[in-house]
């Protein structure tokens, strides 16, 4: 395929997902253009997607092989831009003090904020959901998780939209900079006096030789909730509402059997996922994959909405329903990084949906449908406000 697809230009409408249908009926492989202007060979089908992302030959340590291809140029990411060894050593680690009680224990505190967010709402009867809730809810269970004190959670906000939304490149390293440097600041202060949160966790955390994790990979690990974590979430849950919203016999069907909140959430992420690709990888040799040949050093990345909606996997990939059977979506990727924080993104969509709904017995758009806006990004699928109008 010579055409290079803008996906940021085509995200930015309500057919993307049909778009990329047609895509992928023609091209297991295409190539499209990120923000930054590079282009990149994008994985479209379900079982090629599997394949691949399994796939050592295609590495995620682009610092290494290709530091253009790097999430943030000039700071390596722990975990989701490691190989083996290094990433299944750490993810050992991370994965046993996200079993810790520190963590089991935060539901009650996510169904807290959740009541605080929609307590605020009042009852003004129109409200932008994503800024007054989708937003905040996520960022403020982070900060709970990393045990960031209530006096310092302004500016940890701040460096969170800077990030999410920075108008270029060399803003969004300045902003990630500003959070690496609070991190050490932070790590500093619980060496000294442990909290129960996570961060503490990952501090007192062994390795098998006894070693433990340097200030900069626990503020590595620090960026990679805030990034893989907030945005994620915040358009899920957005994106969720949309949907729901957009096919009332399906809100119907959940009102009614509030049990099905699980299914609503894992049709929500196969439907339209908000993390729309995953981060680049870069081929160590040539690859014959999807009839082309992925040359030595060239970026790779997975679209995974596409994936989701492959004819080949379900039947009427287009169609929102919660009564499919949704375990097989890849929504949060397969294989060696397979999302360590998918159990906490379903248990903050399961309680958000569970919540707006029992409170609102009216919810719908406040603005006509065609005039719903979404987000230009090339990663990230969502919209750029939710505006709902709700009556309790």
């Amino acid at each position: 395929m010579t055409e290079v697809v803008d996906l940021a230009e085509l995200a930015s409408t309500a057919g993307l997902e049909q778009e990329l249908g047609r895509l992928a009926k023609r091209h297991g492989i295409i190539r499209t253009r990120q923000l930054n202007g590079q282009e990149t060979w994008t994985v479209l089908g379900a079982a090629l997607t599997r394949e691949l992302l399994s796939d050592p030959r295609l590495s995620n340590d682009v610092h290494t092989h290709a530091p253009h291809g790097a999430l943030v140029p000039g700071m390596a990411v722990m975990l989701l831009e490691q190989d083996d060894p290094d990433h299944a050593r750490h993810r050992r680690l991370v994965s046993a003090a996200f079993a810790s009680r520190a963590v089991r224990q935060l539901e009650p505190r996510i169904a807290e904020i959740t009541d605080q967010l929609l307590d605020k709402l009042g009852d003004r009867g129109t409200a932008d959901f994503i800024e007054e809730f989708t937003y905040p809810m996520p960022l403020e269970v982070i900060c709970e998780l990393l045990g960031v004190p209530a006096e310092d959670r302004d500016p940890f906000r701040q460096w969170a939209m800077d990030i999410s939304a920075a108008p270029s490149l060399e803003a969004m390293q300045s902003a990630a900079a500003e959070l690496f440097g609070y991190c050490i600041g932070l790590i500093g202060a619980k060496r000294e006096r442990p909290t129960e949160d996570l961060l503490s966790e990952l501090i007192a955390a062994r390795f098998e030789d006894g070693s433990a994790l340097s200030d900069e990979e626990l503020s590595s690990f620090a960026a990679v909730l805030l990034i893989a974590g907030h945005d994620t979430v915040t358009n899920l849950l957005a994106n969720a509402l949309h949907d729901l919203l957009a096919h009332p016999e399906q809100l119907a069907a959940l009102r009614a059997d509030p049990s099905l909140v699980g299914a609503a959430v894992e049709e929500a992420l196969r439907f339209r996922g908000s993390a729309m690709t995953t981060v680049n990888r870069v081929a160590l040799e040539d690859v014959e994959a999807g009839g082309v040949v992925i040359r030595k050093g060239e970026l790779v990345r997975f679209l995974l909405n596409a994936a989701n909606r492959d004819p080949e996997v379900r039947e009427d990939p287009h169609a929102f329903d919660l009564g499919r059977a949704t375990a097989q979506h890849l929504s949060f990727g397969v294989g060696p990084h397979f999302c360590l924080g998918q159990r906490l993104a379903r248990q903050e969509a399961t309680i958000a949906l569970t919540e707006i709904l029992r409170r609102f017995g009216t919810l719908e758009l406040a603005v006509p449908a065609e005039e719903v806006r979404w987000l230009p990004s090339d990663a990230i699928r969502g919209l750029v406000e939710l505006p709902l109008r709700y009556e309790r």
